[in-house]
């Protein structure tokens, strides 16, 4: 039994052992096939390299005798004189040994770069740093350089010379311009892109804005409508005559402006002309919706729409200007501000509601003037007269030159007035515009 338990026991361990066994020879049998593998490769390395070293040394040597041929010595005494250069880096800045010797490079490289002798010290290093030398014929070379500099690499040490009891400045010039032209590529390309992405969201960010007054005056023109019964066509049309005026005003210099893109300020006119009327969302219903012509003090009244529709503008102003971060639309605001306030002044000064006379009116407001006046001569008036054609509306224009009207302004009207007979006005298109 003991006999049977011990061979049982005997056979469990051979089992384990043999077990093992075969993990080892697997695992002797993998790194023998990677061990052939890695001597193969290196095998196959080591032949290359031999090849190599034997057809290469030569070239090496060359290029090793290139490199240090451009370590240019330069060596000077204490008292800045030039005792030796090698004619190699004299061929490469263009100079001869005298006028480099005479050259105010060597009073700058002694007064900004080159240490000091201080305390008798027998030997002193000399940092390395970048030296520009300006190529001589730069401007006449018919080839353009990258840069008008060449850039060395100075480095070296200051040592004494007991013989002639002289301080040496022994120094090694490597140029290295290319690398500097390379350096300046690489910035100037890092530049490019950050600009190009700085552009793209100043771009998105104008863009914003954009959408942003689209949206104000939209919402505002909105109200108008509802209030006043004057349709979306209506403040279209006026848009539209402002454009025309506006872009001929720009084309023939009319239009001056500070601190605001000419084109911007253009388009802005356009946008804002829209508001011109948003004042009489303060007027009483019961005299917007009258059908005939105004009394006196109903007329007073309808007036002030000029003060109440810059008043509108002039809180929205107040409310932005308390956030720097919309201090953006302050410029832009102040241009619906103006064509509320003074779209009906007149050029000889007898106009409302502040009497303003020639260029005492804002550019912008002498351009809504005439395109409000147009729109409303064109449209029927429900309490002063039935639509007039496009020829009278011109006549009368022309004839309030340099009274109501601005003369270089309705010169640029006169220039463009077939765009403005393309309008269509209906029939049946009825206004309460003031027009007095």
């Amino acid at each position: 039994m003991s006999e049977n338990k011990a061979f049982e026991e005997l056979k469990k361990n051979y089992l384990i052992l043999q077990k093992k066994f075969n993990f080892v020879a697997v695992a002797f049998k993998k790194s023998r096939i990677a061990f052939k593998r890695l001597l193969r490769n290196y095998l196959i390395l080591k032949k290359k390299y031999l090849f190599l070293q034997k057809h290469s040394s030569k070239k090496v040597t060359e290029l090793l005798d290139q490199i240090n041929e451009e370590k240019y010595q330069i060596i000077f005494d204490h008292n800045r004189k030039l005792i030796n250069v090698s004619q190699k880096f004299l061929d490469e800045i263009e100079m001869e040994k005298n006028e480099f010797a005479q050259s105010f490079y060597i009073d700058i490289l002694f007064e900004k770069y080159l240490p000091q002798i201080r305390g008798g010290a027998s030997q002193i290093e000399v940092k390395e740093f970048q030296f520009p030398i300006m190529i001589k014929n730069y401007m006449l070379e018919e080839e353009e350089h990258i840069h008008p500099y060449l850039y060395f690499k100075i480095n070296g040490k200051v040592q004494y010379d007991q013989k002639n009891r002289l301080y040496l400045y022994l120094l090694s010039a490597q140029n290295i311009s290319a690398n500097v032209e390379l350096n300046y590529f690489q910035k100037t390309d890092t530049l490019i892109t950050e600009l190009s992405f700085t552009n793209y969201t100043l771009m998105k960010a104008k863009k914003t804005i954009e959408m942003h007054k689209i949206m104000l005056i939209s919402l505002i023109c909105s109200l108008v409508e509802e209030y006043n019964r004057e349709t979306s066509k209506h403040l279209q049309k006026i848009r539209t005559l402002t454009s025309y005026l506006s872009e001929e005003s720009k084309r023939m210099g009319l239009i001056e402006v500070d601190n605001y893109d000419l084109d911007e300020y253009v388009k802005d006119i356009n946008y804002t002309s829209v508001l011109h009327d948003i004042g009489k969302m303060g007027i009483p219903n019961q005299i917007l919706a009258k059908d005939i012509k105004l009394n006196d003090e109903e007329l007073k009244i309808m007036r002030t729409h000029t003060k109440i529709g810059a008043e509108y503008i002039q809180k929205i102003m107040d409310i932005f200007k308390e956030d720097e971060s919309y201090s953006l639309y302050i410029n832009f605001l102040k241009i619906p501000y103006e064509i509320c306030l003074y779209h009906h002044e007149r050029w000889d000064g007898k106009g409302y509601p502040y009497g303003l006379k020639g260029d005492e009116i804002p550019i912008s407001a002498r351009i809504v003037s005439v395109a409000d006046t147009y729109d409303a001569i064109r449209a029927n008036r429900i309490y002063t007269h039935k639509r007039k054609t496009h020829q009278e509306a011109f006549d009368i224009i022309t004839n309030e030159s340099g009274k109501q009207f601005d003369p270089k302004i309705v010169e640029a009207f006169v220039n463009i007035q077939d765009q403005f007979e393309q309008i269509e006005y209906e029939y049946n298109e009825t206004l309460n515009v003031v027009i007095y």
